[in-house]
């Protein structure tokens, strides 16, 4: 027996890991493709039929396997399962466009196993059905669907226990499938829409009383989008990304628990659509496009507001600022985000002129600035962080970052800030590398 060097102790050459827990074997091989895990089985008796037990199926084609194979594979697994419950089952299929695959098979069989959560990725040349008599199954949590697949739903569904939906380049069939696809998630909670040109609907409609998280994306290449109307009165957290110029976002009711939201490379036009629907937000992200052109409805006040954060990367972007600030009595904390990568493509426009009046919130609430990839070359910077250090009398730290470490020059540039007369007389300036 070979013994440790460190402590004399003998060492066993026996097989440790099969003395592991059951349990704990399970949750390691459930992080494995099911393929490697079945070949697994022949390592040690204990583990010949272990791999049946095992919650989470994952079926990846790696070009491996033709399309009869594959299917066959995932079948003889499904069939053989024999844990409790399938927690959750992963294709990833990418077969040629003249292929097909009997995915209501495999799925029937799947759900019959009380599968909580599916994930189906298709990268294959044309669009599959996803089958209709599916969309019944009572167990189902989580539904993650990537990719060529048709969204068809003639009459309303029951995913009663549906909690999760990600739709990433779905196609539709109409509208009406959207309307009733929606209507049977009663319990539907977080939703993610990625849409895209070549399968994007006139109207998209959300109607969902029991949605908390909303994620809507758009390809930035598409010249068209569809309309969104949303209709979700429990709605906590909302992102929109991506939409453009053509596309519009509608949100009817009010969204009185609305805790954050984020709109990122959207139009103004977009932007100002749903701006008055975004009164009642505690956090609030912006990252659009023409923020110099942005008009706000008239008597919009963010009196729930004390979270800001804005990107920086457009022209003029302090308009943008100064008209949050303007609606943003009770602001408490400020994020610049710079653009590090593209300082110089800042060209000649209206310069930084310095409002008549100082805004409530900057005056007396907001107590933490932060400021990355502040680099105090741009005039105009240096007056926006100098005017904020001037009038924000409650501030209680401004922080200033650079990319990378800070050179002599850099720094330099930034203590040009501690010769500000600051409205407070307790902030603590902070100059950091990132």
């Amino acid at each position: 027996m070979k013994r440790c060097k460190s402590c004399g102790q003998g060492l066993s050459n026996e097989d440790r890991i099969s003395q592991l827990p059951e349990s704990l074997l399970l949750q390691i091989l459930s992080l494995l493709p099911t393929t490697e895990v079945v070949a697994m089985s022949v390592l040690a008796k204990r583990w010949r039929y272990l791999w049946k037990m095992v919650p989470n199926l994952e079926f990846i084609d790696y070009g491996k396997y033709d399309l009869e194979t594959f299917s066959n594979i995932v079948c003889r697994c499904l069939l053989s399962h024999q844990a409790p419950f399938l927690q959750r089952l992963h294709l990833e299929m990418s077969f040629d466009s003249g292929s097909s695959i009997d995915i209501g098979l495999l799925l029937g069989i799947a759900f019959g196993r009380q599968l909580r959560e599916l994930v189906l990725e298709s990268y294959s040349g044309k669009s599959f059905r996803f089958p209709t008599s599916l969309y019944y199954c009572e167990t189902l949590e989580t539904l993650e669907l990537y990719h060529c697949i048709l969204i068809h739903v003639p009459f309303p569904v029951c995913l009663k226990s549906l909690r999760t939906l990600h739709l990433h380049v779905m196609e539709y069939k109409d509208d009406e499938s959207v309307v009733n696809l929606f209507s049977g998630c009663i319990s539907l909670e977080n939703l993610v829409v990625h849409q895209s040109t070549e399968f994007s609907l006139k109207t998209f409609t959300i109607a969902v009383p029991s949605l908390q998280r909303l994620t809507l994306m758009a390809d930035n290449e598409c010249e068209e989008n569809s309309v969104y109307v949303i209709n979700a009165p429990s709605l906590k957290y909302l992102k929109i990304e991506g939409i453009l110029e053509d596309g519009s976002c509608l949100i009817e009711n009010n969204t009185p628990e609305l805790v954050e939201a984020s709109i990122i490379g959207v139009s103004r036009v977009v932007f100002e659509s749903i701006l008055g629907s975004l009164y009642l937000v505690k956090r609030l992200s912006l990252k659009i496009g023409s923020p110099l052109e942005i008009k706000f409805p008239t008597g919009s006040i963010f009196h729930h507001l004390i979270y800001l954060e804005i990107h920086t990367n457009e022209p003029e972007w302090w308009n943008l600022l100064m008209l949050m600030l303007d609606t943003s009595p009770k602001l408490q904390v400020l994020k610049l985000i710079g653009d590090w990568f593209s300082k110089g493509h800042r060209g000649a426009y209206r310069r930084w002129n310095q409002p008549k009046h100082v805004p409530e919130g900057l005056l007396l609430c907001l107590v933490t600035l932060v400021w990355t990839y502040y680099e105090g070359l741009i005039k105009d910077e240096k007056e926006v962080a100098k005017y904020i250090l001037r009038n924000a009398s409650r501030l209680k730290k401004a922080t200033f970052s650079n990319k990378y470490s800070l050179s002599e020059e850099k720094l330099e540039r930034l203590k040009e800030l501690e010769n500000v007369v600051m409205a407070s007389n307790s902030c603590q300036l902070v100059f950091e590398s990132i």
